[in-house]
């Protein structure tokens, strides 16, 4: 069985490298990886349609990324190709979520702005009184996996969680207050002191929060949004923040990404963006490099692989 990658030395990858059954068939590049398609069975984050063309015998392609969008479903679907995506950064992105719960709700960013100038700020009211997270209600959009870690780490603060998810059927922990069907999500928006967007960017989510969900959210919400950008448009996110109905907003992902240096969202004291990097830590590299081990055995074995990718929703 030939298995076709970047590289064996990637850290999710180096434990392939106690696996004897299986030729390793490393292509740095795309160029790489289309003339060498031919006779591999199975792919690591390779699966463009020209690759996908010219892998006749191709099988199974493994994603380092939780998110699928780019990846050309319907010519996978036709080929009978499983897809399996990682899930591997629920923790630390959960955890990136909540640094941004906390800054903002605590002001830390404009106090940081000020401290920049005045090393003690003065105490006045161009920055409100910190609030505190307790007892307030976190809306979570999309209910898996990173919501699910979040949720968690917010009822702990003494949040109170409502979340939406496609299968509501499937039982949710303790710790989650109230689970509503993706359809309610108008009823919810307006009772949420906290918004976070974990929804997979889909045709369906592309534009899922703009002018008229804010219309519908309370004075005052924060929202957040780790997954990707384009699921909040951008320019209704920006007539939020300056009307005040948004109090501040955290951001990993943007639209456009890399988000240009002159853009407006970089001069906003109560916004807070990174660039992309929620997704990073060790733990989840030694997560993801687990996964895709464990998947080699199970496709070497013939058995059902871990985090395969529904070929309609696309997620």
């Amino acid at each position: 069985m030939k298995l076709l990658l970047r590289t064996v030395d990637f850290r999710p990858n180096n434990r392939l490298r106690e696996m004897d059954s299986a030729q390793f068939v490393v292509a740095p590049s795309m160029e790489d990886a289309i003339r060498l398609a031919g006779d591999v069975d199975a792919a690591i984050d390779y699966y463009s349609p020209a690759f996908i063309d010219a892998a006749a015998k191709l099988r199974w392609v493994q994603t380092l990324s939780t998110g699928v969008n780019g990846v050309p479903f319907d010519l996978l679907r036709e080929r009978g190709i499983v897809l399996t995506n990682a899930g591997a950064y629920g923790p630390n992105m959960a955890d990136h979520a909540m640094a941004f719960m906390l800054m903002l709700s605590r002001r830390i960013p404009q106090i940081l702005r000020r401290q920049a100038t005045e090393r003690w700020p003065r105490q006045d009211k161009e920055v409100p009184d910190p609030g505190e997270l307790d007892g307030q209600t976190l809306l979570i959009i999309g209910l898996g996996g990173i919501g699910l870690e979040t949720a968690k780490r917010a009822a702990a603060f003494g949040m109170h969680i409502i979340a939406t998810r496609r299968h509501v059927d499937r039982t949710a922990p303790d710790f989650v207050d109230e689970l509503h069907p993706a359809e309610a999500l108008d009823d919810l928006l307006p009772r949420a002191d906290w918004i976070n967007v974990s929804v997979p960017y889909t045709a369906e989510t592309v534009d899922l929060i703009g002018d008229r969900e804010f219309g519908l959210m309370r004075p005052g919400v924060h929202i957040l949004c780790l997954a990707r950008g384009g699921i909040i448009n951008t320019n209704a996110l920006l007539r939020a923040l300056d009307s005040g109905r948004v109090a501040g907003a955290g951001l990993d992902v943007t639209d456009p990404e890399p988000l240009p240096d002159d853009h407006p969202l970089w001069d906003y004291p109560n916004v807070i963006i990174t660039p992309h990097t929620s997704g990073q830590a060790e733990t989840a590299h030694r997560r993801l490099g687990e996964l895709v081990t464990d998947n080699l055995r199970r496709f070497l074995q013939d058995q059902p692989l871990r985090n395969i990718v529904d070929l309609t929703l696309k997620y």
